[in-house]
């Protein structure tokens, strides 16, 4: 109850922070030259998304899925893991139970033509398993995707970067020579400095992928306010700041490139659990700078890759 009221007495106060951080991180901290606006879905016909869990693909994604759409463009989804490990009053089978039916209404929502469970326990996710990687394989071959996407290798939460690492060793067996992935930002906010392409969200578009947040009823801790203020916050980014209400924000790579920074990741003792993961307003600032310099360091090694 005591812990009820002081955040209820801390909600404004931590509100008005955080805008003044992450207005301060967009607009003045390091940033590339340029970067693609609006340009990932020209020519996009065939995308297969890469989501760990149920809510990951609308919090990276969720507008630039609706564009997808909006252009006719085929959708497939994979599922990686399911979802036991969410905080709820449900048993184990149960909670899996419902956040598969809240897969299947975002495939209804944003219109993807199939949708793949591979149901690897929470939390557990790992590249190193060939069952897996030959799953993903499959699902390649059947989809034949002319873009992927796929969370971004510097995260907090071990099995989005166990998902990239996965996609990583299945196109090695598909198409070593695959060269438009997109990785997308979850819960570990990506540097500027990586950014290559941004996806902008006008009032409408904003609210649009808003509503998809409803869907997730099983994820009732999670505080999906904190995921908007970003979105708005990095339309900061785009030249013409003063006519976009919001972003979204991709790293593009091909898979010698995707491959150059997990090695130069794991040369550096990258641990994703040095990092806190954004879950609610309360710790947003925290996210940004739990172990910045370390985040920093990774920051430029990636930096350099993609230069």
């Amino acid at each position: 109850m005591l812990k009820k009221i002081v955040k209820l007495l801390l909600k404004y106060p931590v509100k008005m922070a955080n805008r003044f951080y992450v207005r301060e991180f967009y607009t003045n901290g390091p940033k590339r030259d340029k970067y693609e606006v609006d340009s990932i879905v020209d020519a996009l016909d065939r995308v297969l998304v890469f989501s760990p869990h149920v809510d990951d693909e609308t919090i990276g994604l969720g507008a630039t899925l609706i564009k997808c759409k909006a252009i006719g463009a085929q959708m497939a989804l994979v599922y990686m893991t399911d979802g036991s490990g969410s905080t709820s009053e449900l048993s184990r089978k149960e909670l899996v139970e419902e956040r598969k039916k809240e897969g299947y209404m975002v495939k209804e929502s944003y219109g993807f033509h199939s949708i793949y469970f591979l149901d690897k326990p929470d939390g557990k996710l790992d590249s190193g398993d060939n069952e897996l990687i030959d799953r993903i394989v499959d699902i390649l071959k059947v989809e034949k995707p002319s873009a992927i996407f796929t969370p971004f290798l510097i995260d907090g939460h071990t099995d989005h970067v166990e998902t990239t690492k996965s996609v990583i060793r299945a196109l090695e067996k598909y198409d070593e020579k695959f060269d438009r992935i997109y990785m997308y930002e979850v819960n570990c906010p990506i540097s500027p400095q990586l950014i290559t392409n941004i996806t902008s969200m006008d009032y409408a578009l904003y609210n649009e992928k808003e509503s998809k947040y409803s869907i997730f009823k099983s994820q009732w801790a999670m505080g999906f306010d904190a995921f908007k203020l970003l979105d708005r916050a990095k339309g900061l980014l785009n030249d013409k700041k003063n006519e976009v209400y919001g972003a979204e924000v991709f790293v593009k790579a091909d898979l010698d490139v995707l491959k150059s920074i997990k090695e130069a990741l794991e040369s550096e003792g990258f641990n994703p659990e040095e990092f806190k993961q954004l879950s609610s307003d309360y710790n947003v600032i925290l996210a940004f700078r739990k172990n910045k310099d370390k985040k920093e360091k990774l920051n430029s090694r990636v930096s350099d890759i993609l230069t």
